[in-house]
């Protein structure tokens, strides 16, 4: 984990490495099968802002990572100290090929637009703000240089207009009871509102993780309309569990 100085060093070695970024307002990174029915495209499209929000937002966010690290690109992780490494590896994640600034400080700014001289996809956290002429400055280079970023938390904070929004809009634990039992399962229902040919609602129902710690597509066969029906008590005995599945580490 890097403080906002040597994170910004790193990351200068890092475009010292990479490849020259191309201008591809149509090129999409890739993403995993069970969340590619989100994206019109199958994918993020580059230089896009996605929004994303709920009680699993940063799981939907590191999932959304994982094919594009195993392509070979690189990630950053900008404001995210909760962001456990041995759940999200779980989930399938490359780490080697991230680069994490937990803590930015006032330089923030300063690290996002270091971070996409070398960077492909960028997560921030729910806690980072910038002001409105370094939004503008940031949507401006993300655009020529191909760069996306996922906000973890609403994109408006960062100055940022998301061309998508994404909403862990009910979510549900597996194998505890009254006072007993382990978390083995985690069930989430996600919704995708966006503009423009992402305009109509999606959703897609995901096991995150499933018993294995692994994202998985919910077989919908015997599913109930609401998949939080069949728990009700659980909601009441997990009404803050929020995002330990990836903060174990």
């Amino acid at each position: 984990m890097q403080n906002a100085s040597s994170g910004i060093s790193l990351i200068n070695d890092i475009h010292q490495e990479s490849s020259p970024l191309v201008l591809a307002r149509h090129r999409t990174f890739p993403v995993v099968d069970e969340l590619a029915g989100l994206f019109t495209d199958g994918g993020i499209r580059q230089g896009s802002t996605t929004e994303i929000t709920g009680v699993a937002a940063l799981s939907l966010a590191s999932a959304l990572t994982i094919a594009v690290s195993r392509s070979g690109s690189w990630v950053g992780a900008v404001g995210l100290p909760m962001l456990g490494s041995s759940a999200a590896s779980d989930l399938g994640i490359e780490f080697s090929r991230w680069v994490f600034i937990d803590h930015p400080r006032d330089q923030v700014g300063a690290v996002i637009h270091a971070l996409m001289a070398g960077v492909d996809l960028i997560l921030v956290g729910p806690d980072i703000k910038l002001p409105p002429d370094h939004g503008r400055k940031i949507v401006a280079l993300m655009r020529e240089r191909g760069t996306s970023i996922l906000t973890v938390g609403k994109a408006t904070l960062c100055n940022l207009r998301p061309d998508l929004c994404l909403r862990v809009s009910q979510a549900t634990w597996t194998g505890i009871g009254w006072g007993h039992g382990h978390l083995l399962s985690r069930k989430v229902e996600i919704e995708l509102v966006g503009r423009g040919a992402n305009s109509n609602l999606r959703r897609e129902l995901v096991w995150l993780p499933d018993k294995e710690g692994r994202l998985k597509t919910v077989d919908q066969s015997n599913e109930p309309a609401n998949l939080l029906q069949s728990a009700p008590r659980m909601q009441k005995v997990l009404p803050e569990i929020g995002e330990q599945v990836l903060q174990a580490s």
